[in-house]
C-alpha cells in the first residue's frame, strides 16, 4: 500500500489536524494551513479517480503541511491558495487514499500511546470465531464495521473468513495493543467515538460489536447512539452483550432505525457474549 508521501511525491506530511477524529471539523484546519505561503509549485491536491479532492498540502519554508478534505468540502481561500502556488494534481483510487489515511493516524498511535496489558486468550478468540462462523458463514466478502473494536478480535475472526474490517475505537491504549499483536491493521483501524461513526465509516455489508457494555440505566444514553450507528450503517449487525437485559435495549435501539435483531442465548460464555443480538 501506498503512502500518503508517496502518493503526491513528498518525503514527509504533517496534518493540522492532530488526529483522526478531528478531519470531521468545522473548518479551522483551513484558517491555519491558508497562513502558509508557498512559493510556486508549493501546493499539492490529491484528487480520487472521479476527480474529487480528498487531500491538500502546501510546502511552507520546507516543511509539507495538510490538510483532509475527506468528509469536507475545499474552502474558497484553501482553493486561493493552491491556484496562487501554481499547485500539482495527483490522483489515486479513493479507497487507497482512505486506508493511507487511516494508517497515517494509526502510526501516531503506535508511536507515541503505550498498549494496555493483553486483554483476550486464545480460548475466547476461539469462541468469538465460532459465533462469527455460524453467524455470518465460513466465507465472506465485502466491508465490515467493527464498531468498538477493543484489540481487535472481530477484525481479526472477520478478516479469517475473507472479510475487509474496518474497525474504530476510543480506547487509543487498546488500539495500541492490537497493532502490537496484530489483530488490527493500521490501513483498517482509526480511534473515533463511536457514537458519531457514520460521519466517517461507509455503508457495509457486515457489522459487529463483540461485548457491547457494560450497559446500565445510567449509560444507556451513551450506548443507545453507539448501537444505532451501527445498525444504521451495516447490513447484517451481530452484537453480543452480557445480559438479557442489555440485549433487549440493543434490540430496540436498533428498531429505532429499522433494523431487526434477533436475541439468542450464546452457550459458548457464559460470562462475556452470552447474550446474541443478530440479524
Amino acid at each position: 500500500m501506498k503512502s500518503l508521501e508517496e502518493m503526491i511525491e513528498v518525503e514527509e506530511l504533517r496534518f493540522i489536524e492532530p488526529d483522526y477524529a478531528s478531519l470531521v471539523n468545522n473548518g479551522e484546519p483551513a484558517v491555519l494551513i491558508c497562513e502558509a505561503k508557498p512559493a510556486a509549485g508549493g501546493a499539492r491536491i490529491l484528487l480520487d479517480e472521479e476527480g474529487n479532492p480528498l487531500l491538500f498540502a502546501v510546502n511552507n519554508e520546507g516543511v509539507w503541511f495538510a490538510t483532509s478534505w475527506m468528509f469536507r468540502d475545499p474552502t474558497p481561500a484553501e482553493l486561493s491558495l493552491f491556484e496562487a502556488a501554481d499547485g500539482d494534481m495527483y490522483e489515486e483510487p479513493r479507497a487507497e487514499v482512505e486506508a493511507a489515511l487511516r494508517a497515517y493516524f494509526a502510526q501516531i498511535i503506535i508511536e507515541e500511546i503505550p498498549p494496555t496489558r493483553e486483554d483476550i486468550t486464545e480460548e475466547r478468540i476461539d469462541k468469538i470465531r465460532s459465533l462469527v462462523r455460524e453467524k455470518f458463514g465460513e466465507s465472506v466478502s465485502g466491508i465490515c464495521i467493527d464498531a468498538c473494536c477493543g484489540s481487535g478480535i472481530g477484525s481479526q475472526v472477520m478478516r479469517e473468513i475473507g472479510a475487509s474490517p474496518i474497525a474504530y475505537d476510543n480506547d487509543a491504549e487498546l488500539l495500541s495493543l492490537g497493532f502490537k499483536n496484530g489483530r488490527l491493521k493500521p490501513e483498517e483501524t482509526v480511534c473515533i467515538d463511536g457514537r458519531t461513526a457514520s460521519a466517517y465509516m461507509p455503508d457495509a455489508e457486515f457489522g459487529l460489536g463483540i461485548m457491547f457494555g457494560q450497559m446500565y440505566q445510567y449509560t444507556k444514553e451513551l450506548w443507545q447512539p453507539i448501537v444505532e450507528e451501527l445498525a444504521g450503517i451495516t447490513e447484517k449487525t451481530l452484537i453480543t452483550v452480557a445480559t438479557e437485559e442489555e440485549a433487549k435495549w440493543v434490540q430496540e435501539w436498533a428498531a429505532g432505525v429499522g433494523r431487526y435483531l434477533e436475541i439468542s442465548e450464546n452457550d459458548r460464555d457464559p460470562i462475556y457474549d452470552r447474550w446474541v443480538i443478530f440479524g
